[in-house]
């Protein structure tokens, strides 16, 4: 392990950083969507998706608070699309949120999750047998342009709800987004 990869792959570092702080965006941005689709009421929304803790348990809420909202106004399936797409990116932060990093002069950043080492049967003398994986920029691009798109679908679902049901005079957004390629989540 070199002592260096935090300044060898600054670039990564920050992006990997986006991606971290920028799902609690998403998070706002779905109980936005969630609260609009109801009529704006915010304090049920807020407290129903932040009540108890946990990602997973956030979007399941929101999710049925959601479908219910928007499948009347035909936006259901847009909806459903952007649970998935929120569910996806809750993967991605997840594996850079809870793994460890390092320079393994292979030229890429390299990360891990001890977690799945420490469920090994048989006893762990050291990280010899941890299994890698890899990021590089046109990866973690990917990533990042996922998590835009759901900012943006998510946006557009909340004033496409409003136009339709007539509380804005048009969507100020236009279109809906079209979605990225799906990124995968790591370089083998």
């Amino acid at each position: 392990m070199q002592i260096n990869w935090p300044y060898r792959f600054i670039k990564e570092g920050q992006s990997v950083g986006r991606i971290l702080t920028g799902y609690t965006n998403l998070e706002v941005d779905l109980m936005h969507c969630v609260q609009m689709g109801m009529g704006g009421d915010f304090d049920s929304v807020l407290k129903a998706m932040f009540k108890q803790r946990g990602e997973s348990a956030r979007i399941t809420k929101a999710e049925a608070l959601g479908v219910a909202a928007y499948q009347p106004l035909g936006l259901g399936a847009d909806f459903r699309n952007a649970i998935k797409a929120m569910r996806y990116c809750l993967k991605i932060r997840n594996q850079y949120a809870h793994w460890v990093w390092w320079d393994d002069s292979s030229g890429k950043l390299a990360f891990a999750n001890l977690e799945e080492l420490s469920k090994r049967k048989r006893k762990v003398p050291n990280l010899d047998k941890l299994k890698s994986f890899h990021l590089d920029m046109q990866l973690l691009g990917q990533q990042e342009a996922y998590f835009v798109y759901l900012d943006r679908l998510l946006t557009w679902i909340n004033y496409e709800g409003r136009y339709r049901t007539k509380r804005l005079p048009n969507n100020v957004l236009g279109k809906k987004p079209l979605p990225p390629r799906r990124p995968a989540m790591k370089l083998s």
